[in-house]
């Protein structure tokens, strides 16, 4: 066991929930033969069979389970110690975001720089928001934090809310429908293109707030996401709601009607075993003190 380092174990703790040596490689921004060595001297220190392979990845045995769990405890024991006289320029270690497609567009780049700033020697690691599992990855300690939209976070989450936002109505910068644009009621007399429902998109939310104003028409294209409105503009004048971040973001023309759709809340979430971590508390304060400038 003396071969068994921190690094054997966070490894090791991977492969176990995960099941799969390329999925930790490309998790842990490592080679998939580093990984392969790791598991090697796994194998060769623990006196029993950690891993089966099957032809869809490996499966951990019993004693595994065992060992990992006993490796959990230790690994919060030494994050406890290492964290408990908190400076981030000293810290060294991969912070974990779950974020969704706004926060990765219109959050993250700014809050990534004062982390990088502060903490010279942290790298961070962003992973997609996704409702069936962002609670577990914040329990298991693959992420440190979750940000996007609070109505999206799972009950058992701790939040903080950062700001209010609300959908905005955009054309391209060269738009020639613009100028026919003035309430809500004209959004029927012009293509407009949606978006796919997601954790940064409700459908159902500009669904229902169109056609409350009898402005709801099938729109000509469904997005699978926000990066593609502004190369979509250029070759198709339409109509188009997104959050007024994405609109700053891509530098879209926005129009002012007379109506728009309610405003909703973004947040950034953690869970509650964590609370009392200084990390999660100090990432929780730079991304604060980011949306209040």
């Amino acid at each position: 066991m003396h071969s068994i380092d921190l690094k054997h174990m966070r490894v090791f703790l991977r492969l176990v929930r995960e099941k799969s040596a390329s999925r930790v490689a490309a998790e842990m921004g490592m080679s998939q033969q580093a990984i392969s060595g790791y598991l090697k001297r796994l194998r060769e220190a623990l006196p029993h069979e950690i891993f089966l392979r099957h032809s869809t990845g490996i499966e951990p045995t019993d004693f595994a389970l065992d060992i990992a769990r006993k490796f959990e405890r230790i690994l919060s024991d030494v994050d406890d110690v290492v964290l408990a006289d908190f400076d981030p320029t000293r810290l060294e270690r991969c912070v974990g975001m779950v974020a969704n497609e706004y926060a990765q567009l219109s959050i993250l780049p700014r809050f990534i720089a004062k982390i990088r700033a502060r903490a010279p020697k942290v790298s961070v690691r962003v992973m997609d928001f996704c409702q069936e599992t962002h609670a577990q990855q914040l329990e298991r300690g693959d992420a440190d934090i979750a940000v996007g939209f609070a109505k999206f976070f799972d009950d058992s989450l701790a939040r903080i809310s950062l700001n209010d936002e609300q959908y905005c109505c955009v054309v391209g910068e060269r738009s020639g429908i613009a100028d026919g644009l003035r309430n809500i009621a004209d959004v029927a007399l012009f293509p407009r293109v949606d978006f796919a429902d997601s954790a940064s998109y409700s459908q159902d939310a500009i669904s229902q707030f169109l056609a409350a104003h009898d402005a709801l028409i099938p729109p000509v294209a469904t997005l699978a996401c926000y990066t593609s409105l502004k190369p979509f503009l250029e070759f198709n004048d339409v109509v188009a709601f997104v959050p007024s971040a994405i609109a700053n973001a891509f530098q879209l023309t926005r129009l002012p009607l007379d109506l728009m759709p309610e405003t909703f809340t973004t947040a950034v979430g953690w869970h509650r075993k964590r609370s009392g971590n200084p990390l999660g508390i100090w990432l929780r304060g730079v991304l604060k003190e980011q949306v209040e400038e």
